[in-house]
């Protein structure tokens, strides 16, 4: 036994068995080795400030999380410790469009970091989402991008108009001048224009007028994890071994939650790859099939859709709704300019909505206040660190985006940057519109789901009761609850 030995076994208790001379040993070995390495860590990144034990562990990560309280921590970190602030050992966020364009440039050296890791949703496969290599991710958006943009889709417009209408229609029959919980109504909305985008045929929710797979309660708890799982290797790597995967994941057998979009999903790709002319039919499926997608890739590639495209949509929709009620001179002006409008009845195309300039602030501004997916996005800095604006980010630094910060900068959007208001996207010069609508979108992009002004044209929208309010949480998605609404015919 050497002397250090010696010398520390004089400060244990003489008469312990080897056994728990062993143990206690090795504690003291293991919190000197989380002590020494939160010091470490506390000191790679020190230029930077942010929340006092940040520095030290993601224990200040995971407890926002639980708390349901991280969105806004990251908003106040910047707040306080200025556009780059520090939230974990090896891990800032930035409210700067700028330093996030330049991250995401071409022919950046920076990558995806393990948050990416997070979101394979199926572990058999990584989708265009997923994926760390830029070069399979480049790969995938040149051929899939046509299905997502809607370009290589027949018939997209009138399906979509058609699911807007069996909207319009449950609305007028079973909601005529009494309370929705339109937080409902947009999800069984959002997930049939979803189906019949991806697969040519509607789950048939709004026909039932009811969540047939108790789909959003599912969402709702799945968020949480979901955000813990993205954050957190350690959580990461539990709940995607197989023994968990066995034990709770999606199954395609499942009544509710994600297992029956799962197999919705993966019946609908092996019925297409059996089909002698699984070719032709040009839906989102089809063009994914027609680009030399695999039945795997398809298969994960549908469940993303599902299940981001739901979240996304259905959280735009409702917020819009929800901010116009609330805003009696933009629902005037919205209105006004919807009347004045020729356009189609009982519902406008794509293309004469994208004409209403009011309609497309109201979109824009909603997509401002709330981001609908707001997670960190993180990237990792080159081997040699990058230097961005004067500020040098070591190497293999993670850098994450913070949504709500940057798109509520008053330096970009004005003084009332924290208010719901579409004028200020008609006020704006060209130079400032330009700036304006180049931050929102390089968290999302415009969206082509536009239903507001047939809702507004069709009904007489208002708050069942405005001093209650609504129920609302995030997890990297704004999720809502008892968003109650009436709707009233107008003659």
């Amino acid at each position: 036994m050497t002397q250090h030995m010696q010398q520390l076994r004089h400060l244990l208790p003489q008469d312990l068995p080897l056994s728990s001379l062993a143990l206690q040993l090795l504690t003291i070995a293991f919190v000197l080795y989380l002590v020494i390495g939160a010091v470490v860590n506390k000191r790679k990144l020190r230029q930077f400030n942010g929340p006092p034990l940040a520095g030290y562990s993601r224990i200040w990560l995971f407890w926002q999380s639980v708390n349901g309280r991280l969105a806004r921590a990251q908003f106040a970190a910047i707040k306080e410790h200025g556009s780059v602030a520090r939230i974990g050992p090896n891990l800032l966020i930035t409210d700067d469009a700028d330093i996030i364009k330049h991250m995401s440039a071409p022919g950046s050296r920076w990558t995806r970091s393990p948050w990416y890791d997070g979101v394979r949703l199926d572990p058999r496969y990584d989708t265009v989402f997923s994926t760390r290599s830029e070069k399979h991710h480049a790969d995938l958006r040149s051929r899939e991008i046509g299905g997502y943009n809607g370009r290589d889709i027949d018939n997209l417009d009138s399906d979509i108009d058609s699911r807007v209408t069996d909207l319009i229609t449950l609305i007028r029959e079973s909601y005529n001048g009494i309370t929705m919980d339109f937080a409902t109504i947009a999800r069984l909305f959002t997930l049939d224009v979803l189906s019949t985008v991806a697969f040519g045929k509607k789950f048939g929710f709004m026909a039932s007028n009811k969540d047939l797979w108790d789909y959003d309660a599912t969402i709702s708890s799945f968020q949480l994890a979901l955000e813990l799982v993205v954050n957190h290797a350690a959580i990461r790597w539990v709940f995607q071994s197989r023994l968990m995967q066995a034990l709770a994941g999606a199954k395609v057998t499942d009544k509710t939650g994600l297992g029956p979009a799962l197999g919705f999903a993966r019946a609908q790709v092996a019925e297409r790859f059996s089909a002698t002319n699984a070719k032709v039919k040009r839906d989102m499926l089809g063009h994914f099939i027609s680009k030399g997608l695999t039945q795997l890739q398809c298969e994960v590639e549908a469940f993303l859709q599902i299940i981001a495209g739901s979240d996304s949509t259905t959280t735009t929709l409702r917020c819009c709704m929800y901010l116009l009620c609330g805003s009696p001179v933009a629902y005037g002006k919205l209105r006004t300019e919807i009347d004045a409008a020729d356009l189609s009845y009982p519902v406008a195309t794509h293309t004469e909505a994208q004409k209403l300039p009011y309609l497309q602030a109201c979109l824009y501004e909603t997509l401002r206040l709330y981001p609908p997916l707001f997670g960190l996005k993180s990237k990792l800095s080159p081997p040699e660190g990058d230097t961005i604006k004067g500020i040098f980010f070591p190497p293999n630094t993670e850098v994450g985006l913070c949504d709500d910060a940057m798109c509520r900068n008053p330096a970009i959007f004005g003084s009332d940057a924290h208010l719901f208001r579409p004028d200020r996207w008609l006020e704006a010069s060209a130079e400032q519109k330009v700036k304006f609508k180049s931050t929102v979108e390089s968290v999302f992009g415009s969206g082509r789901f536009l239903l507001q002004h047939s809702l507004v044209r069709n009904f007489d929208w208002s708050m069942a009761d405005p001093m209650r309010g609504i129920d609302a949480h995030t997890h990297n998605v704004h999720l809502q609850s008892n968003m109650n609404l009436v709707a009233r015919p107008r003659a």
